[in-house]
């Protein structure tokens, strides 16, 4: 933490993004209790190439509280939630091990209009901070999307394949050559997301490639 970081918590304390409590971090014990409920950590190979290791993992079961809070995340300008979200994720075993064995985080990208929307990309906050405490790299400038298309959930699975094709687009491709790269989402429902995103990242030869979300559907 700088001493800017510093200065500001000893302003604005922080405050448990679940219920409000002051003075436990962005997380209180009782609420990280609360979570531990919904965890699943599954953690299983991926349907990628042969050749390379590949594994993926989600935290979360998408239900109940985990759900209502990631929503407010996304849709309820409650952009803060995403210090919570990580306080809980390197304080699991798993998930931090997980996450300690790869080079470089990518977070799932959005298009400059529905970013300029929201106000921020809600994965790329998550991936920064993790990147920050885990100490690895992570690229905003690798995996970009070309066009700003449907949302995903207001769409069947058919056609959440279609909606994605020609959507993301690998560039500055030399930057994770023969590297440990980890791609990072939200939610996975149908994966029809994250197989787009690895289809292009695979074009790279990386060394290794993981997939991390935050809960799955």
């Amino acid at each position: 933490m700088n001493l800017i970081e510093k200065a500001l918590e000893y302003i604005f304390v922080p405050s448990c993004g679940v219920c409000g409590k002051i003075g436990e971090g962005y997380l209180c014990k009782n609420c990280g209790k609360v979570l531990e409920r919904y965890v699943e950590c599954d953690d299983n190979f991926a349907n990628l190439r042969e050749d390379i290791e590949k594994k993926k993992l989600h935290i979360f079961q998408y239900k109940e509280i985990v759900r209502k809070l990631i929503i407010q995340y996304k849709f309820n300008n409650k952009s803060y939630l995403y210090k919570t979200f990580c306080e809980f994720i390197v304080k699991n075993k798993k998930a931090f091990d997980f996450i300690k064995s790869y080079d470089i985080i990518i977070p799932v990208p959005m298009h400059n209009k529905k970013r300029a929307l929201r106000g921020y990309n809600q994965s790329e906050l998550i991936a920064k901070e993790l990147a920050k405490k885990m100490k690895i790299k992570i690229f905003t400038d690798v995996l970009i999307k070309t066009k700003n298309n449907k949302v995903q959930s207001s769409l069947n699975k058919e056609d959440r394949k279609n909606n994605v094709k020609d959507v993301y687009k690998l560039v500055n491709k030399e930057k994770i050559y023969n590297k440990k790269v980890l791609i990072f989402d939200d939610i996975y429902t149908t994966g029809a997301t994250i197989e787009a995103c690895k289809r292009e990242i695979l074009k790279a030869d990386v060394k290794q490639l993981g997939i991390l979300t935050l809960a799955k559907d």
